[in-house]
């Protein structure tokens, strides 16, 4: 998509809508949540030179708030069918199946996460057995940092004052760097609250197998 090919043409295209760029703004984040093509980070950059750090982040949290939930409550409805045409089988292989007793630390992990499949997750979280409520609040929890570290990173771009840009790239750096560092952890993390996989109807039993020897 050409609109989001530079910070620049983004803006052009929200400040086009005058006095409803601001709705124009949080509707774009909300779609980002749901359609892979829309750039969220670049999205939410311009938001913060737009809207500055306070308006920007609240309206980014707000959309991918809201984008986050509809997609979350969809799952709940349409089951695997409907989330199977957004996730690949790779992607639905290595997520899916997470015990009820980790999964909301493994959700929370991913969306503090930047390098992970956040969005997707959304949608494979509407399989699992968690509510709406607890859903939110790790949404809420997990995102915000990244999406505020991102508009400020925004903000800054725009400002007059270059210490104010060199702060929010500093902080966004580490930020960066401490997550990915700790990738393994989580991947390794992620990978042991897999269930089990159940007995097939035809594979043999221990029980059966003892027996017959």
């Amino acid at each position: 998509m050409e609109i989001f090919s530079t910070l620049e043409t983004v803006q052009a295209f929200l400040l086009q809508f005058g006095v409803w760029t601001p709705l124009a703004f949080f509707v774009l984040q909300l779609l980002q949540i749901i359609i892979a093509p829309i750039p969220g980070g670049t999205v939410g950059l311009v938001g913060g030179a737009i809207f500055g750090t306070f308006w920007g982040f609240l309206l980014s949290m707000s959309g991918t708030l809201i984008g986050s939930a509809l997609v979350f409550v969809l799952s709940k409805r349409f089951g695997r069918p409907f989330v199977e045409k957004f996730a690949s089988p790779k992607i639905m292989d290595k997520y899916d199946n997470i015990k009820e007793s980790k999964l909301n630390a493994v959700l929370f992990g991913i969306f503090l996460f930047p390098l992970f499949p956040d969005d997707i997750l959304c949608f494979i979280a509407g399989l699992s057995p968690m509510k709406f409520k607890t859903f939110l609040i790790i949404v809420i929890l997990g995102r915000s940092p990244s999406v505020f570290l991102n508009t400020m990173v925004g903000a800054g771009v725009m400002a007059d004052n270059p210490t104010q840009f060199i702060v929010a790239i500093g902080l966004y750096a580490v930020f960066v760097l401490v997550l990915y560092l700790n990738r393994k952890r989580l991947d390794t993390f992620i990978h042991h609250s897999k269930k089990e996989n159940k007995l097939s109807p035809d594979q043999p039993t221990n029980k059966s197998t003892n027996r017959s020897r």
